[in-house]
């Protein structure tokens, strides 16, 4: 599916036939901005002519469209830049399966045109596209500007996906002070390997966007612009740091986890220990009189009597062990 949406004549259109659009990029517009969806992770005829024929963009660049590398890069050729980037679309079960919710997005980078292109469909992109029609002289003043939304959405996914990280261990820390079970530790694993996940994909992302940060590259970018590159850059250090204590927060969180089954088996060990302690003098004192033998208490309280003897030995014992467990204050 394509659609793209450009500037000419001072008048901002929007075109889904391939084959106009291939007519309208002949004239030069002003700015053109060109979305293609592959559906089927395929280009058909006219994609591929507007691609090859019209922009006569390098086959390596159409490959790594058709086949993502999941690997970020910045390719200059000569009349245009070829960019792969990563974001994050979080699917419903993204815990269990995150590499499911990482996509690729492909941009080929002119003086007046971007192309973006990505097998999957991204939501953030028909948003922008959208803005660029109702409000093309705010959304669609030049090419960094349309860049900066983009990269700035893409930058994003990875702030929203760590402040779901951190409601999920907040609530999850909350459960195992008050009563860990199994389930959180299969959860925490879960997160560490998202993050360590996000970890992976981050890192390799900076030069992307460091790209677009130097001064040297003024032909796409002129000078005035840099700053609102540099602050994706900037934006994107401070996601890349975020996930590196987010790591180490996961870490500590497994850290309470054993720490708090450590202590509720303590406390069960405790409870199972006062238990057979109480129990001790009763089985002494039980064990005593079992066994078949005279005993001198028969003599002075009688056969009956000896029974009740035992009994208020047996309470008494019990009754002291209690009070001496009590001023220990071991429960």
């Amino acid at each position: 599916m394509l659609k793209a949406i450009y500037s000419f004549n001072n008048e901002f259109r929007v075109e889904t036939d391939p084959l106009k659009i291939a007519e309208v990029c002949k004239s030069s517009p002003k700015l053109i901005w060109i979305d293609i969806y592959l559906e089927n992770h395929e280009l058909n005829l006219e994609e591929t002519s507007l691609l090859t024929e019209t922009f006569k963009f390098h086959e390596m660049s159409l490959e790594d469209c058709l086949f993502p590398q999941y690997y970020p890069k910045m390719e200059e050729f000569e009349d245009y830049v070829f960019g792969a980037l990563h974001g994050i679309q979080l699917k419903p079960n993204y815990y269990e399966e995150f590499d499911d919710s990482i996509y690729e997005l492909n941009l080929f980078i002119g003086k007046n045109f971007v192309i973006t292109v990505h097998i999957e469909e991204l939501f953030f992109l028909e948003s922008l596209f959208e803005k660029a029609k109702n409000r093309p002289l705010v959304e669609l003043k030049n090419i960094p500007n349309i860049l900066y939304n983009i990269f700035n959405k893409v930058v994003s996914s990875y702030e929203l996906t760590l402040e779901k990280i951190d409601n999920k261990m907040e609530e999850l820390e909350d459960e195992i002070l008050e009563n860990p079970e199994t389930e959180n530790m299969e959860e925490i694993l879960d997160i560490k390997k998202v993050i360590f996940a996000m970890k992976k994909i981050a890192e390799s992302q900076q030069a992307a966007y460091a790209y677009f940060a130097r001064s040297n590259n003024n032909e796409l970018v002129k000078r005035e612009n840099l700053v609102y590159f540099r602050d994706i850059f900037t934006q994107y250090l401070r996601v890349n740091q975020s996930i590196v204590m987010r790591s180490q927060t996961v870490v500590s969180l497994l850290e309470v986890y054993m720490s708090s089954v450590t202590v509720r088996l303590t406390e069960v060990m405790k409870f199972l220990t006062i238990i057979a302690t109480i129990l001790m003098p009763v089985l002494i004192i039980s064990g005593y009189y079992g066994m078949n033998v005279q005993f001198p208490e028969y003599k002075i309280f009688g056969e009956s009597g000896s029974w009740y003897f035992a009994v208020a030995v047996i309470a008494a014992a019990v009754a002291a062990m209690l009070i001496y467990f009590k001023k220990k204050k071991w429960f």
